[in-house]
C-alpha cells in the first residue's frame, strides 16, 4: 500500500494542480479585474461584455473566427475524404504503398521547425526557380505572395496531418474481416461501392473520433502559426489558437482576466455543439448489425 500511495501521488499532485487549480483560477480570473494598487476585484460580467463589443469592432478577432472555421472546413471536406480514400489504396496494399506510409511519417519524424523551413524554401525559392526556368518570367514566392499565404499555411497543415488520420483510419480498415469483402467482391462490388457500403460503415468510430476531436480543435489550432512567423503573423492571417497563444505569451496582469473570460466563452460555445455534434454522428451515422 506504500508503495502504491507513493507511486500515485505524484500523478495525482500533477491533476490537482496543473488542472483543478490551474482551471478553478481560470473560472475565477474570468470575472475578476486587476487595480495596480488592490490587486485582482471582482468585476462581474464586464469582462464577458467587452468581449462582445470587441467582436463586432476588432478586426483580428473577426479575422479568427473566419479563419478557424476555414481550416475547420478545409480538413473536413477535404482532408477527410482524401485520407479515407489514400487509407483504403493502402489496406489493398497496391503498388509503392509500403513507400508511401514512409512517406507519410516524415513530416512527423522531422522536427516541426525543420518542417516549416524546409516548407519555406520549396514554396518560396524552389518552386519559382522552377517556373522561371520553364516559362523565363519570374514569379513571387507563394509564401510571400499575400495572395496565397494564407492557402499555402492551410495546405502545409493539411499535409502534415495527413499521414496520422491516413495512418488510423488504415488500422481502422485492417480490422475488417475478409470474409465480408470477400463477399462483396462475389457479388460484384466495385471499389467505390465497397468503400461506402462496407469500409465506411465498418470504420465510423474511428470517423466520429477525428470529426469530433477536429471540432474540439476549432478555438485553440494555431495552423503552426507560431512556427511560421513567430509573434508577428498579420491579423489576416489569425485563428483563434495563434490569438490567444500569442496574447497570453506577451499579456500583461492586467490582460489575464479579460483571456480568461475569452477562453471560458470559446469553452461555453465549442462543449455544447461537440457534444450534439458526437450525438448526431452517433444517431445518424451508418449502422451495422
Amino acid at each position: 500500500m506504500v508503495f502504491y500511495v507513493a507511486l500515485m501521488a505524484l500523478p495525482c499532485l500533477q491533476f490537482v494542480v496543473f488542472w483543478v487549480c490551474v482551471n478553478a483560477n481560470s473560472i475565477l480570473l474570468a470575472f475578476r479585474t486587476y487595480d495596480y494598487d488592490r490587486g485582482f476585484l471582482w468585476a462581474g460580467f464586464d469582462n464577458f461584455v467587452k468581449i462582445f463589443k470587441d467582436f463586432g469592432a476588432v478586426e483580428y478577432l473577426r479575422a479568427s473566427m473566419k479563419n478557424s472555421l476555414i481550416v475547420y472546413a478545409f480538413s473536413l471536406l477535404l482532408a477527410t475524404p482524401l485520407s479515407v480514400l489514400f487509407a483504403f489504396y493502402l489496406s489493398k496494399k497496391r503498388r509503392l504503398s509500403g513507400l508511401f506510409k514512409t512517406v507519410l511519417f516524415l513530416p512527423h519524424i522531422l522536427s516541426a521547425l525543420i518542417m516549416v523551413i524546409l516548407f519555406k524554401y520549396f514554396v518560396d525559392r524552389a518552386i519559382p526557380g522552377v517556373y522561371e526556368q520553364i516559362t523565363g518570367k519570374s514569379m513571387q514566392g507563394l509564401l510571400a505572395n499575400m495572395d496565397t499565404t494564407f492557402v499555402m499555411i492551410v495546405f502545409y497543415n493539411i499535409w502534415t496531418g495527413f499521414g496520422t488520420s491516413t495512418m488510423m483510419y488504415l488500422g481502422a480498415m485492417n480490422g475488417i474481416s475478409d470474409s465480408v469483402v470477400e463477399a462483396a467482391e462475389l457479388d460484384g462490388i466495385t471499389p467505390l461501392q465497397e468503400v461506402w457500403y462496407i469500409t465506411v460503415p465498418l470504420i465510423w468510430p474511428t470517423f466520429t473520433t477525428f470529426v469530433v476531436v477536429g471540432f474540439t480543435g476549432l478555438f485553440t489550432n494555431q495552423i503552426n502559426l507560431y512556427n511560421f512567423y513567430g509573434d508577428d503573423a498579420e491579423y489576416r492571417y489569425y485563428t483563434f489558437g495563434y490569438y490567444l497563444y500569442v496574447s497570453i505569451r506577451n499579456a500583461s496582469v492586467s490582460e489575464y482576466p479579460y483571456l480568461a473570460a475569452m477562453g471560458l466563452l470559446l469553452t461555453a460555445v465549442a462543449a455544447p455543439l461537440t457534444l450534439l455534434l458526437r450525438k448526431g454522428l452517433d444517431r445518424f451515422g451508418p449502422k451495422t448489425v
